[in-house]
């Protein structure tokens, strides 16, 4: 529908089109600079909040550094004999190297404040405490603990103390405390340089200045401003307008550190916040009045080349003359009907373009429905063959089992069915195997020889290959390798394969001369290997890339700047596999890199006499069930759904003179284990109502009295890796995937049950 215009002439409606074009533009003009300034004004305060937590991190990162530093000197031996001057030296070892980083004294006291031992004072005399409730408060948590700003300060400095408990047994034995400058905080809140003049600020939780990054030296130790002050107990984090202590009008952000309960605050100046804004508005208006000016002149021009254009028509119009045998022309620059006549030419060709690409589609489709149809019939030939594959073996297992059940064949004819049954059985299970590598090969998977480690001589056949290339660029290897770390379960060859890549990678990326540092040390309930190098180092915004096969295959910066390729793709999916971790640390280029992969630990000792592994698809069973381990006398729980898998499991132990139950649901089993008190619980995974896990589950949680820290074995078909995973997180303590070599059994059952002989 059209609206109603008043009559009028193309001056007046080229007059009205030019001014709905510029009116709208001065609008826009207006809408775009009050945008723009609104924009500018949060963009700047999100750049404060990511500064302020910026700060913070940095703040928390010097704090986590000092704890764990002190964490470590909690491991001291010294402090399980008692012996506090041997202590002493070692922790003014620690404080010698900690000096720089701002520490003045180290000091030990017992969990209710009382002072054992202090490095300050001559042959560690204990000295009174300050701040004895962060001690108590420590002692009582078990966990760190951050003081606020001591009062008088430590040597004639400002300062906080960083305590850790000392843990021996689960329980508090002493609190390990260090004293810090308060001026150690300076380098955490010089990090972020994004803004000029800015003012960093660093309080305790009584809003008392730790650290300042302007008047240090007269404001340290001093309150914070009432306002912000007031903040800080109402929010976490927020942002204001207040004077700080110069007497300057500015911008405030703050927020609270997760670690120490400490704030860091940044103040910016009015006149530096908002300098660049007023800035910006002035440019925008400058050039938006010169484009609007520039549009309107352009549209004032075109609206008369129409004008002259349309009265040149209207003049022809009103004095005809004799039509011209051709098509009647006008000397005007608009050509819309030669346009009109080309976009006809353009439609034609178009239709032309697609009826021949319709025609290519369908000959396309035929071709896709003919390499469907082939792959279907090679998917029923597949089927067949795989059918007749496993149709063979099993028909010789179903026969000669039904000829031993029905009793018509004895003595060396049951010997030899017994034998072809086993041998058939074995064919069909390596098929299986066999379709289950194809499988993983396609998905990427990597199989694993899963079998205790001793990875103290992975480490070291790790430094022995990589030792020529380290000899030829002259760089010092220092190993330290703890023999007591412990064992771990999984595959040697890709163990040693993990600590290769990254000790090349320590080679490849550390220049002449340097040094590479190699750890093995066992950390609460799992092992370290640390790989620490000082060459090239790792870009921040780099880091949390380094383990990632797209970014690291396609990014060529990335190469450029980290040299990083594939091998740490592979580190990470190796260290997968055996249920660990692998991180990468760098304090930035130029400043070396530190990689620490964390493995489970083991169940058992290794001992050089482990029996060897017997694959599933191994011929022959009688010798394993004859070298098996004696089970006499112990009590073993076996849950399964399927009850010739139960007879079966049950008459194995049962030879090797266990005394077994069985029960045919989770719910019974957990009705018997408290009832019977099992030494060893034997359970699938795929049941019905109830599955093992959540069996496993339910048995962890009743009291150890009542069978709690049974020793338990999943006996599953499941035998992937992440079922494994999934199995010793449950709170299994073995996975044994299905089926089972009758000898192998006894011996995991006799391993969690603590019967290993020696």
């Amino acid at each position: 529908m059209m609206l109603p215009l008043p009559h009028g002439s193309l001056r007046a409606y080229l007059l009205a089109l030019t001014a709905s074009a510029a009116v709208p533009g001065l609008c826009l003009a207006a809408y775009l600079t009050v945008g723009l300034s609104r924009s500018e004004q949060a963009a700047v305060e999100r750049g404060l909040v990511e500064t302020a937590g910026a700060l913070v991190s940095g703040v928390d990162r010097e704090l986590a550094s000092t704890i764990t530093t002190l964490e470590a000197v909690t491991t001291s031996q010294s402090l399980d004999r008692g012996d506090y001057a041997a202590f002493l030296r070692e922790a003014q070892r620690v404080l010698e190297s900690q000096v720089r980083h701002g520490w003045l004294t180290i000091h030990l006291a017992s969990p209710d404040g009382t002072p054992l031992m202090n490095s300050a004072a001559p042959a560690g005399r204990p000295l009174p405490l300050l701040d004895i409730a962060t001690v108590a408060q420590t002692a009582k948590s078990a966990q760190p603990m951050i003081s606020d700003l001591l009062p008088g300060g430590v040597r004639d400095q400002p300062a906080f103390a960083v305590r850790v408990p000392v843990l021996r047994d689960g329980e508090v034995r002493y609190v390990l405390s260090a004293t810090l400058s308060a001026r150690a905080m300076h380098r955490a809140l010089r990090s972020q340089q994004d803004v000029p003049d800015r003012i960093a600020v660093l309080y305790d939780r009584r809003n008392t200045i730790v650290y300042r990054t302007v008047n240090p030296d007269q404001l340290i130790g001093t309150p914070i401003t009432p306002k912000l002050a007031q903040e800080s107990i109402d929010h976490s984090s927020g942002a204001l307008d207040d004077v700080n202590r110069e007497g300057t009008a500015v911008r405030t952000v703050f927020q609270r550190s997760g670690i120490s309960g400490w704030t860091v605050a940044v103040g910016v100046p009015h006149r530096v916040l908002y300098s660049a804004q007023r800035r910006s508005l002035r440019a925008v208006l400058a050039v938006g009045l010169v484009l609007l000016g520039a549009s309107v002149t352009i549209t004032l021009l075109f609206a008369r080349q129409i004008r002259r254009g349309v009265g040149a028509l209207v003049a022809r119009a009103e004095t005809p003359s004799e039509p011209p045998d051709g098509p009647l022309t006008t000397a005007s620059p608009i050509t819309e009907i030669r346009r009109l006549d080309d976009a006809l030419d353009a439609g034609t060709r178009l239709i032309r373009e697609r009826g021949a690409s319709l025609q290519r589609q369908v000959e396309e489709l035929r071709v896709a429905r003919e390499a469907a149809e082939a792959g279907s019939r090679a998917k029923d030939e597949f089927l067949a063959l795989l059918s007749h594959e496993l149709r063979t073996p099993l028909n010789a297992v179903y026969g000669w089992a039904r000829l031993l059940r029905s009793g018509q064949i004895a003595g060396e004819a049951s010997e030899r069915a017994l034998d072809a049954i086993i041998r058939n059985a074995n064919a069909q299970i390596q098929l299986i195997d066999d379709l289950l590598d194809v499988s993983r090969v396609i998905a990427g998977k990597i199989r694993l020889d899963v079998q205790p480690v001793d990875l103290r001589r992975v480490v070291e056949h790790a430094l022995d290959v990589i030792q020529p290339a380290a000899e030829a660029k002259h760089i010092r290897v220092q190993p330290v390798l703890d023999p007591r770390a412990g064992p771990v379960t999984g595959d040697p060859a890709r163990l040693e394969q993990v600590v290769w890549n990254l000790l090349m990678n320590a080679v490849k990326f550390t220049e002449k001369g340097g040094r590479i540092q190699v750890h093995l040390q066992r950390v609460n309930s799992h092992v370290e290997v640390v790989v620490s190098d000082s060459g090239r180092g790792i870009a921040p915004e780099l880091l949390p890339f380094v383990f990632d096969r797209f970014r690291q295959g396609d990014s060529s910066s990335t190469r450029l700047h980290g040299g990083l390729g594939l091998g740490l793709a592979l580190v990470r999916h190796l260290v997968d596999l055996h249920g660990g971790t692998v991180v990468a640390q760098s304090a930035g280029v130029g400043q070396g890199a530190t990689f620490i992969v964390k493995l489970p630990l083991a169940i058992a000792q290794i001992s050089e006499e482990w029996p060897p592994r017997v694959h599933p698809t191994a011929p022959g069973m009688e010798p394993a069930i004859s070298g098996g381990v004696r089970l006499d006398g112990l009590r073993v729980l076996v849950v399964d759904d399927d009850p010739d898998a139960l007879e079966l499991a049950a008459a194995i132990l049962t030879r090797a003179g266990a005394a077994v139950r069985t029960c045919r649901s989770a719910g019974e089993a957990l009705l018997a284990v408290p009832r019977w008190s099992p030494d060893v619980l034997v359970s699938d995974i795929e049941m019905p109502d109830e599955d093992g896990y959540a069996l496993i589950r339910k048995v962890r949680l009743l009291d150890p009295a009542r069978g709690g820290k049974t020793p338990a074995v999943a006996l599953s078909a499941y035998g992937r890796t992440q079922d494994r995973v999934l199995s010793l997180t449950a709170g299994y303590n073995m996975h044994v995937p299905k089926p089972v070599d009758p000898g192998e059994l006894t011996t995991i059952i006799a391993n969690v049950a603590g019967r290993m002989p020696h």
